[in-house]
């Protein structure tokens, strides 16, 4: 899998994956691959990750200015969680493990 580290002007340092869809799961391909349909933001400090989608006119490049647009749009990606409630046999209600 590619990947390029990118330092923002705030000096965080960011590692960049390039994707494309394949049946609903992300596939790895060499960063500003035109295939690429999404580009994850993952923080070397604290792991958070963010994840922006091309646009049909997306710029697929490295250069320090447009990754700072695409940063900026980029939605945090979410934890997948476990299965955490139940769902109770009488009522059909939700039941919270404490």
């Amino acid at each position: 899998m590619s990947e390029l580290r990118f330092t923002d002007r705030n000096g965080s340092t960011w590692i960049l994956r390039d994707y494309k869809m394949v049946a609903e799961e992300r596939q790895p391909v060499p960063i500003n691959d035109v295939c690429a349909n999404c580009r994850a933001f993952e923080s070397v400090d604290t792991g958070t990750v963010f994840l922006y989608t091309f646009g049909q006119v997306s710029y697929r490049t490295t250069e320090p200015n447009v990754l700072e647009g695409q940063l900026l749009f980029a939605k945090p990606q979410r934890p997948v969680r476990s299965k955490s409630s139940t769902e109770s046999a009488s009522g059909g209600q939700m039941q919270m493990n404490a």
